[in-house]
C-alpha cells in the first residue's frame, strides 16, 4: 500500500499541475521535502517493489507451475488489496479536500475535479455545510451542490431562498434553472432587503420562458439608487440581459466598487459593449488602484477601435510607470499584445532603473519586434556590466567596513546598500527578460529554485539558468546571482577617485549614498538607516524606504506616557526610533509586562489588520521618538511588496510564543 500511495504521489509530482491531485493537494509538501521524495522513489521504493514481486513470485513458483487455481487465487488477494488500498487512498483524499474546504483553501473548480461525480454521502456533508454556522463555507457549498448536483440543489431551493444568508439567496437564484422558480418566489426576491439578491430575482425574470413582469421595475430602481451595493447590483445584472447602456454607466459611477463591477460585467460580455471605449480607456487609468488593475486585466483580451488606438496606448504606457506591482505587469502584457507599436514610447523608461524599467524590460521582449528587441538587448547588456562593476565595488565596501566604526561605518553600509539595490534593479530586470522569452510557466521553476535557501537547489537553478539561455543575458544574470563571486581576493579601500567617480553615476541613490560614505550622514539618511534597521523593511531599497518615509509621521512621547490602552480602537503601525517601550496586559488583577521594544522594533501591527481594538497597553519607559504609519498607507506596501507581510508574520509568531510564555508565569510587576 506503501509502494502504491508513493508511486501516485511520484506521478503527482512528474506531471505538475496537470495532475487533478496536485492541483488540488498542490502545497501540502513542502518545496524542499520534494527532491529527497524524488530520490526515495526512483532508487528504493519502485525498484523495491519490483524486487520483492519478484521474490514472491519466486518462492510461489512451484505452486503456480502445478496448479493454475493457485495462480488465480494470488490474482484474486492481489486485487481485494489493491481495491482496499484504493478505498483507504480515496478515503484520506477526501479528508484532504474536506479540510481545505473548511479552511477555504480551496476554489469551485478544484472542487469539482477533485469529487468528480458525488456519492450520496458527498451530497449530505454539502448540505450540512450549507446549513452550518459558517458564512463562507456555507456560501462555497451552496455552488458546489448545484454545479454536482442539480437534482439535490433543486430539491433544496425552497430551504435556501428562505436562507438568513444573503448570498445564499442570492447563489440559489443564480444557479437554478430559470423556470424551476415560482413567480411568487421571484416576487418575494424581488422585493429583498439585500439589492443583489433583488438584482438576481430580476435577471431570472427576465432570462425565463415567462418574463416575469415586474423584473424592469426592480433594475430600475436598483440603477437610480443612492446606495452604491445597490447600483453594484444592477450593473452585474446588466451582463445577463445585455444592457450596454447600463454597463458604460457603471464605467463611469463615482463608487470606484460600481466602477469594479462595469468593467467585470463588460468582461462577462466578451467586450462586445458598444461605444465602451471611451469610458473603458479612463478607467484604465482610474485614480483608484482597484479600478485600474480590473480593467488593465480586460485591456489585455481587448482591441480597441482604430480611432482610440492612441489614447489606450498612452494609458497603458502610464501604466507603466505605476506605484503599483499588478499594474506595472498588467500594462507591460497588454502593450506588448495590443498595442506593440506603441512601446517605442517606453525606451526612455528604460533609463528608471526601478520597477518601471523592469516593466518596460518585460513588455518590449514580448513584443517580438525585432527593432525594440535590438534595443533593450543593448540595453541590457550595458545594464548588467555597469552592474558587475557596482557588484565589485560592493564587495570593496563591505570589506573596508570592517575597518570602520561609528558613522563612517554607517555611511559606507549606506553605500553598500545603494549599490547593492542597483545590481538588484539589474536582476530584476534580467529575470524580466528571460520570464518574457521562456513564459512564466517555463521560467517558473527557476525562478522558484534561486530564491531558494537550499544551496543544492539555487545551484541546479543557475545551472538550469545558463542553459536556458540565451548566453549574452543568461552568463550575466547568473554571475550576478552569485555575489560571493565578486569577493575581492585582496581587499582595496575606495580611493578618492573612487568616490569622484560614483558621484557622477547615473543612479540618484549611488550619488547620494557616496556623498554620505564620504562626506557624512545628513538628516534624511539617518532616517533612511533606521527604517532599513527594521526587520518589517529591510528587504527595501532605498526608493522605496524613502517612499515609505515621506508616508510616516514622527511622534514625541516622555517617559511614563502612554502610547496606546487596551480596548482602544487602533489602525496605525508604532517603529520606535529611539527609547524604549513597554507593552503590558491586566491579567487576574495583576499587570504583566508581555514585551520590552527598543529602537528598531515594530508595534501595533494586528490592529492594522483586523480591524479590532488593541489587545495589549504601551507605555514610554524612557523618553520615546517613533515613526507611526497608517492603516492604509501601510496595506498599499503590502501588496505591492509581499515580502513585508512575511516579517509581519515572523513578529506575530515570536509575540504569540512570547506572550504565551509571559501569562502561564506572570508574576506581579513591581512598580
Amino acid at each position: 500500500m506503501t509502494a502504491l500511495f508513493l508511486f501516485i504521489v511520484r506521478n503527482g509530482l512528474q506531471t505538475g499541475l496537470d495532475d487533478p491531485a496536485q492541483n488540488v493537494l498542490g502545497g501540502a509538501l513542502p518545496p524542499q521535502v520534494v527532491p529527497k521524495l524524488q530520490f526515495l522513489l526512483n532508487n528504493l521504493v519502485l525498484p523495491g517493489g519490483a524486487l520483492i514481486s519478484g521474490l514472491i513470485l519466486l518462492v510461489l513458483q512451484p505452486a503456480i507451475a502445478s496448479s493454475v487455481q493457485v495462480l488465480a487465487m494470488l490474482g484474486i488477494v492481489v486485487g481485494i488489496g489493491f481495491l482496499a488500498a484504493a478505498s483507504w487512498l480515496r478515503s484520506l483524499y477526501l479528508d484532504a479536500i474536506y479540510s481545505r474546504l473548511r479552511t477555504h483553501a480551496l476554489s469551485l473548480a478544484d472542487y469539482q475535479q477533485a469529487i468528480g461525480r458525488p456519492t450520496a454521502q458527498d451530497v449530505t456533508e454539502l448540505r450540512g455545510y450549507i446549513r452550518g454556522a459558517e458564512h463562507k463555507t456555507r456560501e462555497f457549498a451552496t455552488a458546489a451542490l448545484a454545479r454536482l448536483s442539480p437534482d439535490a440543489f433543486a430539491a433544496m431551493l425552497p430551504e435556501l431562498l428562505g436562507s438568513d444568508d444573503a448570498v445564499v439567496r442570492r447563489l440559489a437564484l443564480q444557479m437554478a434553472p430559470s423556470d424551476s422558480i415560482s413567480r411568487d418566489e421571484l416576487e418575494a426576491a424581488g422585493v429583498d432587503l439585500d439589492g443583489w439578491v433583488r438584482a438576481a430575482a430580476a435577471v431570472v425574470g427576465l432570462t425565463r420562458s415567462e418574463p416575469w413582469s415586474g423584473a424592469g421595475e426592480v433594475v430600475q430602481k436598483l440603477r437610480d439608487s443612492t446606495d452604491p451595493y445597490d447600483r453594484a447590483a444592477a450593473v452585474w445584472a446588466a451582463a445577463f440581459i445585455a444592457d450596454d447602456q447600463a454597463v458604460i454607466s457603471g464605467m463611469r459611477d463615482l463608487d470606484p466598487d460600481v466602477r469594479k463591477e462595469a468593467i467585470r460585467s463588460f468582461a462577462r460580455m466578451k467586450g462586445q459593449v458598444a461605444d465602451v471605449a471611451e469610458p473603458f480607456i479612463a478607467c484604465i487609468g482610474d485614480r483608484n488602484v482597484e479600478v485600474r488593475r480590473e480593467a488593465i486585466r480586460q485591456a489585455v483580451r481587448w482591441v480597441p477601435p482604430m480611432d482610440r488606438l492612441e489614447s489606450y496606448a498612452a494609458a497603458l504606457a502610464e501604466g507603466l510607470s505605476s506605484g503599483d506591482h499588478d499594474v506595472r505587469l498588467l500594462a507591460a502584457e497588454a502593450m506588448a499584445v495590443q498595442a506593440p507599436d506603441a512601446l517605442a514610447l517606453t525606451l526612455p523608461l528604460l533609463q528608471a532603473r526601478d520597477e518601471t524599467s523592469v516593466a518596460v524590460v518585460d513588455a518590449l521582449v514580448r513584443s517580438g519586434n525585432p527593432d525594440l528587441y535590438r534595443k533593450v538587448r543593448e540595453h541590457l547588456e550595458a545594464h548588467m556590466a555597469h552592474a558587475g562593476e557596482m557588484a565589485r565595488l560592493s564587495a570593496r565596501v563591505t570589506s573596508t567596513i570592517r575597518h570602520k566604526d561609528g558613522d563612517a561605518a554607517a555611511g559606507y553600509a549606506l553605500l553598500r546598500v545603494g549599490l547593492d539595490d542597483y545590481v538588484h534593479n539589474a536582476v530584476e530586470s534580467g529575470l524580466a527578460a528571460m520570464r518574457a522569452l521562456h513564459g512564466k510557466r517555463g521560467f517558473a521553476a527557476v525562478e522558484r529554485g534561486l530564491a531558494s535557501l537550499h544551496e543544492q537547489a539555487r545551484v541546479e537553478a543557475l545551472e538550469t539558468l545558463l542553459n536556458f539561455g540565451p548566453s549574452w543575458l543568461a552568463s550575466p544574470l547568473a554571475r550576478l546571482l552569485e555575489p560571493e563571486a565578486f569577493d575581492p581576493l585582496v581587499v582595496r579601500p575606495l580611493t578618492q577617485a573612487d568616490f569622484d567617480s560614483l558621484a557622477m553615476h547615473p543612479d540618484k541613490w549611488i550619488r547620494e549614498t557616496a556623498e554620505a560614505a564620504s562626506h557624512g550622514l545628513g538628516e534624511q539618511m539617518k532616517e533612511l538607516i533606521a527604517l532599513k534597521q527594521v526587520p518589517l523593511f529591510n528587504a527595501l531599497t532605498l526608493e522605496q524606504l524613502a517612499s515609505v518615509d515621506r508616508m510616516m509621521v514622527t511622534r514625541h512621547y516622555a517617559k511614563g506616557e502612554s502610547l496606546f490602552r487596551r480596548g482602544d480602537v487602533g489602525g496605525e503601525l508604532y517603529v520606535i526610533v529611539e527609547g524604549e517601550v513597554r507593552v503590558h496586559l491586566d491579567h487576574g488583577g495583576r499587570e504583566v509586562t508581555l514585551a520590552k521594544h527598543r529602537s528598531g522594533a515594530v508595534m501595533g501591527e494586528m490592529s492594522v489588520f483586523d480591524d479590532q481594538p488593541r489587545s495589549a497597553s504601551a507605555e514610554a519607559v524612557t523618553d520615546t521618538v517613533v515613526r507611526v504609519l497608517r492603516r492604509d498607507r501601510l496595506q498599499a506596501i503590502v501588496h505591492e511588496h509581499p515580502e513585508v507581510l512575511l516579517e509581519f508574520i515572523k513578529n506575530l509568531s515570536q509575540r504569540i510564543r512570547a506572550m504565551d510564555e509571559k501569562l502561564g508565569a506572570a508574576e506581579p510587576v513591581t512598580q
